[in-house]
Parts: structure tokens; C-alpha cells; sequence
């Protein structure tokens, strides 16, 4: 904020520049700590407050994440297949939304340069899938990946995959990543067939 005051006292030409670089900056960290509190008021929320899943259409939830990723900056590529026509799994539409934009991210800030998303029916089950070409995991650190507050990142609060574990689970699926240093990373999402209800 400083060089903010300085070029507005200087009366300087680049006042607008520094104004604007500013401005995304306050805007960007207000973004981070809202997201941060909501991270922890989902993460907080007893089992029995939440409600119970219900048929959704997990392909057009799908289908709508990968477009709201495309918009995005960079020459990411991103890939769906699967999704076509209605896939009724088990879960809650917006929670669903929410886990699938977080692993999507993950895979963004993994400077992945492909990132493809699949859904199927398997063995009585709805399988999701990411795929991406980016950083990968360590081995190291695999085994606490959904722990909360843990994250390989400087920023962010580190409770993005322990509430999608949280969440994938309450609905009674399964979430499982795969990943290899320098080679990328895999996330599986199982959940219930709603066609068996």
C-alpha cells in the first residue's frame, strides 16, 4: 500500500498500473481468506447436520466444472469423456461441484499441461476420474495427503482434500489418489449407482 500512497502523492503517470496491481492484490487475499473460513466452517460440520445425498446427474456436474476450468488463464488442455448422457450417482450436486473443482485446481497449480476427467459406470458403482501430466506427489508425503491442514503448497488452507474425503464419504463413496513424483497424478471417485435405490 505503500507504493500505492507514494505514486498517488508523486503524481505519478503509472498511479493507474500501481492502483490496479494493488486492487488484485486486496481482492486476491480477500478470495483466499474467504475461502479459507468457508473451508473451515465445511470441515466443522457435524455428520448429522449434513444432508443426505441425492440423485444427481454426476455427468452435467461434470461437464459444467471442465467449462468453468477452460475459461481460465493459461493453455491448459483439458479433456472429459464419459459425459455425455445422464450418469445418476448418489452425492449432492454442489458438494460434487465443489470436490471436482478442487482436484481440478490441484491439477492447475500442479502445472499439469493436460488434465482429462472421466466418468463411467463400474462394477455397480459411478467412477470419476482425473488424470493429470503435472508435478506429481512425493512418496513422502502421499500417505497424508487428505490429512487436514496438511498441503504441499505455501498457500491455501490445506483442508481442500480432507474435506472432499469428508464429503465424498458422507454420500458413501470412496476417494483414492494416485500419484508419482514428476509423473502426475491420478484421483478415483467412486459412489453409489443411484439406479440401485
Amino acid at each position: 500500500m505503500q507504493d500505492l500512497w507514494g505514486a498517488f502523492a508523486d503524481a505519478r503517470g503509472d498511479f493507474e498500473q500501481i492502483l490496479d496491481q494493488n486492487a488484485t492484490r486486496i481482492l486476491s487475499e480477500i478470495d483466499r481468506l474467504d475461502e479459507i473460513a468457508r473451508s473451515f466452517s465445511r470441515y466443522g460440520t457435524a455428520p448429522a447436520e449434513r444432508a443426505a445425498p441425492e440423485r444427481v446427474d454426476v455427468a452435467a456436474v461434470a461437464r459444467d466444472v471442465v467449462a468453468l476450468e477452460r475459461m481460465g488463464s493459461g493453455n491448459l488442455e483439458w479433456t472429459i469423456d464419459g459425459a455425455d448422457a445422464p450418469l445418476a450417482a448418489l452425492a449432492r450436486a454442489d458438494e460434487l461441484r465443489e470436490v471436482l473443482l478442487n482436484v481440478l485446481e490441484n491439477s492447475r497449480l500442479a502445472a499439469a499441461s493436460r488434465v482429462s476427467l472421466s466418468c463411467a459406470r463400474r462394477d455397480g458403482r459411478i467412477v470419476l476420474e482425473v488424470t493429470d501430466d503435472g508435478q506429481g506427489i512425493p512418496a513422502a508425503v502421499l500417505p497424508r495427503i487428505f490429512e487436514p491442514h496438511f498441503s504441499t503448497r505455501t498457500s491455501g488452507s490445506g483442508l481442500g482434500l480432507a474435506i472432499s474425503r469428508q464429503l465424498v464419504e458422507s454420500w458413501g463413496g470412496k476417494i483414492a489418489i494416485a500419484s508419482e513424483q514428476s509423473w502426475g497424478t491420478r484421483v478415483t471417485v467412486e459412489l453409489e449407482d443411484a439406479r440401485k435405490k
